[in-house]
């Protein structure tokens, strides 16, 4: 097979489509480390032959040119923006923030430590358990801190009524990259780990937890049919994750990258025809120019008493509470960033006045 020509190419600017996210319990405004961090990978990009301070600048329109050609201007400079107006502000406070100080790194338990602990309780002992005890008895050094357990806690719960696990077995799965917090793919890790228990057959077609008949259905523009969409896509993620993991178990690798490929194919065109349909746009954008409203009234400029100049306050962006829903919820798939957003404008706006 000839190997195709691949240019690595600078990432010259990075676009928000939004500063808040969903937590897993409520939507709430990307903290300014998270911006900061997302935001410096502008202009950052760098080949080894660039590292090396080879001359020169690529051509981006002859793609068969040189590796060792390839250079950017140094400093090479990024840019950030964010894709609609309102959240610009935010953007602007966390960038001109200053980050506190890292006073410890998060680690996690070794594997040969986990295997070793575990040989003090009794084998019907919750694997869970072992893994709390373990994070509660664990003598630590100043700088460095044990990482919350939580999805590892979750996976061994979901796993626990397995039979015929090793313990090195129920480790590998809560170190894989499970959705925990997403609704149905508590059935499909169970399933995963009885195949590797049964050391039974994990071909991709033999589980039947896999929601693949979703791809035969007619798209239509609900959350119901996206929310399946990302359920299998994930599960799928985590098939091919264990298939490097259990590579006798799970068999169907080559297959799972194809029905992988194919699940992207049909979230973008279900984002391509419902979610960036002009006649939403045009509803986004109303709700963003009432945001833009909301926002202009919290940008009056304010004199501080140890600074002769005028300066402009941005208020901070707090948690947001659980009442932040989807506005077009019988669409699904629009709405979410923009409520939140006008939530938290308005509230700002209340709390100023």
């Amino acid at each position: 097979m000839q190997e195709a020509n691949v240019v690595p190419r600078a990432i010259k600017r990075i676009v928000f489509e939004s500063v808040s996210k969903y937590n897993g319990h409520r939507h709430e405004i990307i903290d300014a480390p998270h911006l900061k961090q997302i935001a410096g990978r502008a202009g950052r990009f760098r080949t080894s032959a660039q590292a090396e301070g080879s001359q020169g600048n690529f051509d981006e329109s002859k793609p068969d040119s040189k590796m060792s050609a390839l250079q950017l201007p140094s400093p090479s400079l990024g840019l950030v923006t964010t894709m609609e107006e309102a959240d610009l502000p935010i953007l602007r406070k966390a960038m001109a923030s200053e980050l506190s100080p890292i006073m410890s790194a998060g680690i996690f338990p070794p594997t040969a430590v986990l295997l070793k602990f575990a040989t003090y309780f009794p084998p019907s002992t919750s694997f869970s358990y072992i893994l709390l005890r373990l994070h509660e008895l664990s003598l630590k050094h100043p700088r460095y801190h044990l990482c919350v357990l939580k999805d590892q806690i979750a996976i061994a719960d979901i796993i626990q009524p397995v039979k015929k696990l090793t313990t090195h077995d129920r480790i590998v799965f809560c170190a894989a990259p499970a959705a925990v917090k997403s609704q149905g793919i508590a059935p499909i890790v169970t399933a995963f780990a009885k195949c590797v228990g049964n050391n039974s057959s994990g071909g991709l077609l033999d589980i039947k937890e896999l929601p693949l008949d979703i791809l035969d259905q007619k798209m239509t523009p609900d959350r119901m049919y996206m929310e399946r969409l990302e359920l299998l896509h994930k599960a799928l993620i985590l098939y091919l994750w264990l298939s490097y993991r259990f590579a006798g178990v799970f068999i169907s690798q080559a297959m799972a990258f194809y029905v992988k490929r194919l699940t992207e194919d049909k979230i973008d065109k279900m984002l391509a025809e419902y979610s960036a349909s002009p006649e939403i746009r045009r509803r986004i954008q109303r709700m963003r120019e009432e945001a833009l409203r909301q926002i202009s009234k919290l940008n009056e400029p304010v004199a501080r008493p140890d600074d002769s100049e005028t300066q402009t306050e941005i208020p901070d962006a707090p948690f947001l509470s659980d009442k932040a829903r989807p506005i077009e919820q019988d669409q699904g798939l629009i709405g979410t960033h923009t409520d939140v957003m006008l939530k938290w404008y308005k509230d700002t706006s209340q709390e100023a006045s």
